[in-house]
């Protein structure tokens, strides 16, 4: 008993002057300065790992790269793909272009104007706009369907030090349809006036011969002989042809000539023979008569397009010659 209270006792006696601080400073003790730079210095050793003293004795291997994978590659890294963009007409539409170079953009139009007031070079090709700048002030412009201006894009172009660019221009389904209409629209009205063109020019032909046949000479028209080469050829038996008047006009000649019936019995003069001769024949015409009997007469008249070269005429100088 007396030796269990002297135990109690001298536990008593070491515990009582520690406190809560104490105990927590003795349970994590400060490093100390050497201590630290010994922790420092010490590297750290996997003992699982493998040193190697060489580089050389690594040995990795990399698998091989298909040479179409390479060529791939500096394809895409050497080329620019087209740039596909859709337009709602009515709202601009700012994209780069590049600068000092042709740049072409592909229109949904048949046939595309431009107006603009830039200073860039623009021209039109189907439905191809070229576009080239020499600055980087950005060039605005409007591209429309032909003289139709019912619809119409707004572009902004901003040029860039880029590589050529072409770029394709889509319309929404609203306005494809809107687009739609207007071309027929407009192949309709060109079909039209190109009828009435060919229906005014029969009509001048008709009035032409008229007057050939009344003995008047036709408006803008001058006579004169015929030249060495300038006859009338008609494919046609039994017949005989001989030119002897020329009236030249500004685009066309009418050879004026007499065609007579050499058989001995009547025929019908055919004028599509005179047609199959030359390129060049635009009307024939025979007066008064058609249907020839035997060593009957009438006249022949040929309209022939005139050649570019022969549209012009030399002017004198004066220089040639003294003036009064």
């Amino acid at each position: 008993m007396i030796k269990t209270c002297r135990h109690v006792a001298l536990l008593l006696t070491i515990s009582a002057p520690l406190s809560a601080e104490d105990l927590h400073n003795n349970v994590f003790p400060p490093a100390s300065p050497a201590a630290n730079r010994t922790l420092q210095s010490t590297p750290l050793v996997d003992s699982s790992a493998t040193v190697v003293s060489d580089p050389s004795d690594m040995q990795i291997e990399l698998p091989p790269i298909d040479a179409s994978v390479l060529k791939a590659a500096e394809q895409q890294a050497t080329s620019v793909a087209p740039q596909q963009i859709q337009i709602k007409p009515g709202i601009n539409e700012l994209m780069p272009i590049a600068v000092g170079h042709l740049n072409r953009l592909v229109t949904p139009f048949d046939n595309p104007v431009v107006t603009t007031t830039s200073q860039a070079t623009t021209s039109t090709k189907g439905k191809i706009v070229y576009v080239a700048t020499a600055d980087e002030t950005p060039v605005t412009l409007y591209i429309t369907p032909g003289d139709n201006q019912d619809i119409a894009l707004s572009l902004t172009l901003i040029p860039k030090r880029i590589p050529a660019r072409e770029i394709h221009l889509s319309l929404d389904k609203d306005s494809y349809k809107v687009l739609t209409q207007l071309q027929q629209q407009a192949k309709t009205a060109s079909s039209a006036k190109a009828a009435d063109q060919e229906q005014e020019y029969i009509s001048h032909l008709k009035k032409t011969f008229r007057d050939l046949g009344l003995q008047k000479t036709p408006a803008g028209f001058s006579l004169r002989d015929p030249s060495h080469g300038e006859s009338i050829r008609c494919l046609q038996n039994q017949v005989q042809i001989k030119t002897g008047q020329v009236l030249e006009g500004q685009d066309m000649l009418i050879l004026v000539g007499i065609v007579r019936n050499t058989g001995s019995a009547a025929i019908e003069f055919d004028e599509r023979s005179c047609a199959t001769t030359q390129a060049e024949v635009l009307a024939v015409a025979a007066w008064p008569k058609v249907v020839l009997g035997a060593n009957e007469s009438t006249e022949l008249y040929v309209v022939v397009r005139r050649q570019a070269e022969q549209a012009s005429t030399l002017r004198p100088s004066l220089l040639t010659r003294s003036v009064p």
